[in-house]
């Protein structure tokens, strides 16, 4: 991984699709920075360093998929996928919810000096 401390950064404009844009927001939230831009440089930098450059040079994604032997053709694809659907319905949720906002604070009126 390249390190911060020995490369110089420079603020640059990105201009992205919005869904992309809310997931490296999200990305930057479950990082201890919490920054995008910092997030930005680590998946530039692991493309870079895995070789990645032309995207439009992948033709075909055959292989890159392993098809179940039992099932090549996935006629029970549908089936699994309702299963994996109901079981994940009945795992329990943890949900937490904020208690109610705290009243603000009551103006005081200035006693005037004097």
């Amino acid at each position: 991984m390249i390190s911060y401390l020995r490369m110089r950064r420079r603020p640059i404009s990105v201009t992205i699709e919005e869904d992309n844009l809310l997931w490296l927001k999200a990305q930057a939230a479950a990082t201890p920075r919490g920054s995008v831009s910092a997030v930005l440089d680590r998946l530039v930098a692991d493309a870079r360093v895995e070789g990645r450059m032309n995207m439009s040079a992948v033709k075909s994604v055959a292989g890159t998929i392993d098809l179940p032997a039992d099932d090549p053709g996935l006629e029970g694809a549908s089936a699994y996928m309702r299963d994996v659907f109901d079981w994940s319905l009945r795992r329990p949720m943890h949900v937490k919810e904020d208690g109610p906002l705290p009243a603000p604070p009551k103006r005081r009126s200035a006693k005037r000096r004097g």
